[in-house]
């Protein structure tokens, strides 16, 4: 793993940790994390997803983690308007652009995974970029800080993973009507407990293995 940093086009140091792809032409995954967590919360799926001829990209979003710095001004994330967290978009932008440069990536094959309100960010994306071959989605929500997720799903026809908590009830309520929504291959997975995001890998690490088996039955 290495640790890189990207200024955004709005001046944001962004900062996320690279897992090198071990041959050539790599599909790649872009990795989103939740409210409050940092991009080592994906630390974990990134390793299996390197096992698996992935590379990945896990990044803290500004004001979280060590993406704190604007323009030479501290951020914080809890000081921020919900204008202020859909700017994000922008580390996102940058992201993809650093990933793009890389020799051994097929950004063709770009692939995102999303907790909380990171996945509501991947769908975003997702729904205006055509590189976007497979979507994950932990934990969503239909309105997270002004992201209308079910006005985005209809744009976006690939496959989707989408995985949430029966406990959770909003995260399992929202996730059930997108997957209603989504119009392309999909799978829904709504396992017991009240478990949010990435929390749910930690505590059930085998779920990692079933979504593994079903992103690379589409992305090899």
């Amino acid at each position: 793993m290495e640790k890189i940093t990207i200024r955004t086009k709005d001046g944001v140091l962004i900062a996320g940790n690279y897992f090198k792809p071990q041959k050539e032409h790599s599909p790649v995954f872009l990795l989103l994390h939740m409210m409050p967590a940092t991009k080592e919360s994906w630390n974990t799926f990134a390793l299996r997803l390197s096992e698996q001829g992935f590379a990945s990209l896990a990044i803290d979003l500004r004001g979280h983690g060590e993406s704190i710095d604007k323009n030479g001004k501290r951020i914080d994330y809890k000081e921020f308007r919900d204008a202020e967290h859909r700017d994000s978009m922008n580390d996102i932008e940058s992201a993809k652009e650093f990933l793009a440069g890389q020799k051994d990536v097929d950004i063709s094959r770009f692939a995102i995974a999303g907790a909380s309100i990171g996945a509501n960010l991947a769908l975003w994306q997702a729904s205006m970029d055509k590189d976007v071959r497979l979507l994950v989605l932990l934990s969503a929500g239909l309105n997270y800080r002004g992201i209308q997720a079910s006005e985005l799903t209809p744009k976006y026809p690939g496959p989707v993973y989408i995985l949430a908590s029966e406990d959770d009830t909003n995260a399992a309520a929202s996730s059930k009507q997108l997957y209603g929504i989504f119009p392309g291959d999909k799978k829904l997975n709504i396992i017991n407990g009240k478990l949010h995001g990435t929390d749910m890998f930690d505590a059930m690490p085998e779920l990692i293995y079933e979504l593994l088996e079903w992103i690379t039955a589409r992305m090899k």
